[in-house]
C-alpha cells in the first residue's frame, strides 16, 4: 500500500488545525497548544480548563491531565491541597507551594538547568486559574515516570506525553451492544448504535441515519478517524473507512509507536459488524498501516473473507479517503 494513500490529507491537517477541539489559543503569546497523552488528544474544554504558556512553561489543569494519565486525583478544599497518586507514587501540593511531596519527599514543582547544565528550582508555584489547579505539564508527567516531548510549528505548541510503566492501562474503548442487523432497516439501529459509541467523537457535521464519522479533534469534517456507512442498495451491506492520523513529522517522536496504530476504536466498530473475522481484519489493516505486512497485494481490493475466516465477503480497499473496508455484498 502507498504510504501517501494510507497517512492521507486529512492527517497531515492535524499539523496545522485552526479550530481544534484540543487546541487552545493563548491571548498573550498568540500560540496555540495541543497535547496527546500516548498518541490520545487531550480533550479540554471549558469546564476542565485549558493549557497556557506562561515565561516558557507550559501550564496544565491538573485534574484533566492526571485523569487522563490514569490517576488519581483528590482535592481538600479547606487546605487547598492536591493529592495525585496511582499504585506506586503519590504527589502532594497545595496551592500557592513551589515544592511537593513525592512519596513522603520533598521536591521542587519546576526546575530548569543554567548555563552550567546545573539543575536549579524555577519559582513556579502551583496556582488557581478559574478555580482549577495548574502546574508545570512535566512536573506530573515525569514524577510518575513518563516522557514529555515538544515541537513548535507554525503558531502551534504539540505536546507528546508518553506514560510511565508505573501507570494504569489505557482505558477500554466500551463496546457497541450486540451485533449488526442486517434486515431490510436494520441499518438504521445499527447506525444509532454506532453513533452513540462515538460519543462526543461523533462529528455532528457529517453524517446522518446512514452514515457516522468519528472527529475527536473537531475542526474540519476530513479530519475524521474513522467513518462507518451502512444504507441500503450499496453493493456492500456495511462500509467501514479508516484512517491514521500518523504524519511524518512524528518520526522520532516517544510516542510515535503509539501513532502509529489505528484508533483502537475500529476495533470493536469491526467486531459489531463482522463478528466471524474481526479479528484478524483488524490485524491485517494495523498491519499494513505500520509497514508489516509482506506482501499488501495478497489483502487489497479482493474478498479475503476465507484469509480472516469470515461468513461475510470482506473487501479491503486502499482508496482515496482512506482504506476502505466493504463488508457484504449488499443483497
Amino acid at each position: 500500500m502507498k504510504r501517501q494513500t494510507k497517512i492521507l490529507i486529512l492527517v497531515a491537517l492535524l499539523a496545522i488545525l485552526l479550530n481544534p477541539i484540543t487546541t487552545y489559543a493563548n491571548n498573550a503569546l498568540d500560540q496555540q497548544v495541543t497535547v496527546f497523552i500516548d498518541g490520545k488528544p487531550v480533550q479540554f474544554n471549558n469546564d476542565l480548563g485549558y493549557p497556557i504558556v506562561e515565561n516558557g512553561r507550559t501550564l496544565v489543569p491538573v485534574r484533566i491531565i492526571s485523569e487522563d494519565m490514569g490517576y488519581e486525583v483528590k482535592w481538600d478544599n479547606p487546605t487547598q491541597k492536591v493529592t495525585i497518586s496511582d499504585a506506586n507514587t503519590k504527589i502532594e501540593f497545595k496551592i500557592g507551594d513551589s515544592t511537593a511531596l513525592i512519596n513522603g519527599k520533598r521536591v521542587p514543582i519546576d526546575t530548569r538547568e543554567d548555563a552550567n547544565g546545573k539543575v536549579v528550582q524555577v519559582d513556579t508555584k502551583a496556582r488557581l486559574i478559574n478555580s482549577r489547579t495548574y502546574v508545570p505539564i512535566r512536573f506530573i508527567t515525569e514524577n510518575f515516570g513518563g516522557t514529555v516531548d515538544w515541537k513548535i510549528q507554525g503558531k502551534t505548541l504539540y505536546v507528546y506525553i508518553v506514560r510511565g510503566e508505573s501507570s494504569t492501562p489505557t482505558p477500554s474503548v466500551g463496546s457497541i451492544p450486540g451485533t449488526a442487523d442486517y434486515s431490510p432497516n436494520g441499518y438504521i439501529e445499527n447506525i444509532k448504535k454506532v453513533s452513540e459509541f462515538m460519543g462526543d467523537g461523533l462529528d455532528k457535521n457529517i453524517g446522518g441515519k446512514d452514515m457516522v464519522s468519528y472527529n475527536p479533534i473537531g475542526g474540519s469534517t476530513q479530519n475524521g478517524f474513522f467513518t462507518v456507512v451502512d444504507r441500503p442498495g450499496e453493493e456492500w451491506d456495511a462500509l467501514v473507512v479508516v484512517k491514521t492520523w500518523f504524519i511524518n513529522e512524528m518520526v522520532g517522536t516517544p510516542m510515535e509507536k503509539e501513532l502509529r496504530t489505528i484508533n483502537p476504536m475500529t476495533k470493536e466498530i469491526l467486531r459489531f459488524y463482522l463478528p466471524d473475522g474481526y479479528e484478524k481484519l483488524y490485524k491485517i489493516i494495523d498491519d499494513g498501516y505500520n509497514g508489516k505486512l509482506d506482501d499488501a497485494s495478497k489483502y487489497i481490493n479482493k474478498d479475503i473473507s476465507n484469509l480472516i475466516g469470515s461468513s461475510k465477503r470482506v473487501e479491503i480497499v486502499d482508496g482515496y479517503g482512506g482504506l476502505e473496508v466493504r463488508i457484504g455484498t449488499g443483497k
